[in-house]
């Protein structure tokens, strides 16, 4: 009788075994695939934070405006938003373009020359594009392979 109580003791010491790593094996499974969908949520809220931040920059630049607002290309034939103003006499030019994945700005006096590299990074972006649309500029970046767009009305 002895030697059928060992079996029986072998056998629930091998079967609590058995569930208890099949329990630590399902727990690393749940850390390691929560560890991949929290890489890709904190990536993608780091490039929609990008892509709003650019917008909300060139719309907030947009709205204080007070001069004459136009498009134009770059030497590589990419929009740039020109927003020109008159202080004490001379006129200013402030110029937000892409160039190389980022969206830069350039102020400076409107008869200096325009050189891209020489503008101050705001944002990581794919694409940027401005289309004026009758009085309605249409803005329109590209980040993390999404599209983002907004329309500003101008004041004539």
């Amino acid at each position: 009788m002895n030697e059928r109580r060992f079996g029986l003791r072998a056998a629930s010491g091998v079967s609590l075994f058995l569930i208890v790593a099949v329990f630590a094996l399902m727990a690393l499974l749940t850390v390691v695939l929560g560890a991949g969908v929290y890489r890709s949520v904190v990536e993608r809220a780091a490039v929609n934070h990008e892509a709003r931040t650019a917008m909300a920059y060139v719309t907030g630049k947009l709205r204080a405006a007070t001069g004459e607002v136009s498009i134009e290309k770059t030497e590589v034939g990419n929009d740039m938003l020109v927003l020109s103003e008159e202080i004490d006499g001379a006129v200013y030019e402030t110029r937000i373009y892409a160039h190389q994945g980022l969206l830069y700005e350039v102020f400076a006096a409107a008869d200096i020359e325009f050189s891209p590299e020489e503008g101050q990074p705001i944002a990581t972006l794919e694409n940027f594009q401005a289309q004026d649309e009758g009085g309605l500029l249409r803005l329109s970046v590209r980040a993390g392979g999404e599209d983002y767009t907004a329309h500003v009305a101008l004041w004539e």
